[in-house]
């Protein structure tokens, strides 16, 4: 009898230590997600992107194009539709020019901030697009991740966008 009450003593502590670790998001998960979202960017791979999104997702940008600006505030499914419409129509251009003209994007994380309790994060970064070497867009964005089961879940945030047209 105290054998099955220990043995189900320490399949409690276990499952808690794992739900604890599998919840709490650290710098390198952080910095690992950022990688695998770039990554699937410049695979033209929208599904990766919209399924690390989280349920209530919400990006509240500002566009700056030829001397404008345009408020949006988009969630999950919106931003899905834009990021597959865009990157296939990016991967088109590429297709088109034999990958003459692919995408050069790159990501910078300026800042970290770990949540008390380890369960969110705040990521600040700075991106740009470049087709050809010409400058198509600069981003600073604002934006917040969680952790659950493992997996790094993307909450959307704030980001401002300069798009610079030909």
């Amino acid at each position: 009898m105290i054998r099955i009450l220990l043995l189900g003593m320490a399949l409690v502590v276990g499952g808690v230590l794992a739900y604890e670790h599998g919840h709490r998001i650290s710098e390198s998960d952080v910095r690992a997600h950022v990688q695998s979202q770039l990554e699937a960017t410049r695979r033209f791979d929208g599904d990766a992107l919209c399924d690390s999104m989280a349920k209530d997702y919400r990006l509240q940008g500002v566009y700056y194009v030829a001397g404008t600006h345009e408020r949006r505030d988009t969630r999950r499914d919106e931003t899905c539709r834009n990021a597959r419409d865009g990157l296939a129509a990016l991967q088109s251009v590429s297709a088109h020019t034999g990958g003459l003209l692919a995408v050069d994007i790159t990501y910078e994380i300026t800042r970290i901030e770990l949540a008390p309790g380890g369960r969110r994060a705040l990521v600040e970064a700075t991106s740009t697009a470049k087709i050809g070497g010409r400058l198509l867009s600069r981003t600073r964005a604002k934006g917040h991740l969680s952790r659950a089961f493992w997996r790094v879940r993307d909450h959307g945030g704030e980001a401002q966008n300069w798009i610079y047209l030909p």
